[in-house]
């Protein structure tokens, strides 16, 4: 199969899903009671559509897949990684952070309703989460126990919320071997710790194993690094202000693009390769492994 059918095949399957996933964001979404600010629910609404390619919680029900797991199943957990993913862009777009003025071509939440009103429904959000990994129809109390501790997991300190410290931190710039080792991987736990939660989900609820939940993590470090890296390029290559004026050196600011991108290349192959060996060639590992090389490949 050429690289073309490839990527045709992605993005079939991403078709078939997503209006699944649409309908379980709506229908879950937390709205605020009748006689609050109406602005609440109308910035609910405006946080989460038009929401992207919703690849977060594509990674749910394909985690849930690898281990013979159904959608159906994992749907509410797929919503609640939206959910914090959609909280944290919210979060990282406020003044007191990275002070975005725009998110996908229009205008960000804190600058259409205010900072408070988007700071409520990210926390909204974020609480919405945690009860959609309980399912009280199902008999299987132990995977949704073990889900909420993976999502508690992925906000605390061991993944988002040590990640955006480490943006927010001054200083660390310049060339430093260690940024790209230790301290790179920790500066990308965000993006890392929501492929990872979106990933570990779907396979927990499905009554995944030890061993397939240590190669999904290892698959989610890989290419959220790889992606986080994919960044820096095209901050690199788009603009070189942004670079220049930014706290610290990147892989890509400090080395170039062409050693940048050997370096996701080197990533993406590894993540493939012990998706493979795991679960070999199903369909939901062949779609995986293509996710990877879009993010590898991605010049926007």
């Amino acid at each position: 199969m050429n690289q073309p059918e490839r990527d045709a095949e992605l993005w079939r399957y991403v078709e078939a899903v997503r209006p699944r996933i649409e309908r379980a964001l709506l229908s879950h979404l937390p709205f605020a009671p009748a006689p609050v600010d109406p602005r609440f629910n109308e910035a609910l609404r405006y946080a989460l559509f038009p929401g992207g390619k919703r690849l977060r919680p594509v990674f749910t029900l394909l985690g849930a897949e690898l281990v013979g797991g159904l959608h159906i199943n994992v749907l509410r957990a797929a919503t609640a990684v939206e959910y914090i993913h959609t909280s944290s862009l919210i979060f990282d777009d406020l003044p007191c952070m990275d002070n975005a003025a725009e998110r996908r071509g229009r205008a960000t939440l804190h600058k259409a309703f205010g900072e408070g009103l988007a700071i409520l429904v990210a926390l909204a959000l974020m609480n919405a989460s945690y009860g959609l990994v309980f399912d009280l129809d199902s008999a299987k109390h132990q995977y949704m126990i073990q889900a909420h501790g993976e999502l508690v997991s992925c906000i605390g300190t061991n993944g988002m919320v040590t990640g955006q410290t480490v943006d927010l931190s001054p200083g660390n710039g310049g060339s430093n071997t260690a940024l790209y080792d230790g301290h790179e991987a920790v500066r990308n736990l965000k993006t890392s710790a929501l492929i990872r939660l979106a990933l570990r989900l779907g396979a927990i609820l499905s009554g995944a194993e030890a061993r397939q939940l240590s190669a999904l993590s290892d698959f989610a470090g890989l290419v959220g690094e790889a992606y986080q890296i994919s960044d820096d390029v095209l901050d690199l290559t788009e603009d070189a202000a942004l670079v220049a004026g930014a706290r610290r050196a990147t892989l890509a600011a400090e080395r170039g693009a062409q050693d940048a991108r050997l370096r996701i290349d080197s990533m993406t192959a590894r993540a493939k390769e012990i998706l493979v060996v795991e679960f070999g060639e199903s369909r939901p590992a062949r779609v995986l492994c293509q996710i990877a090389d879009y993010i590898a490949g991605r010049e926007a």
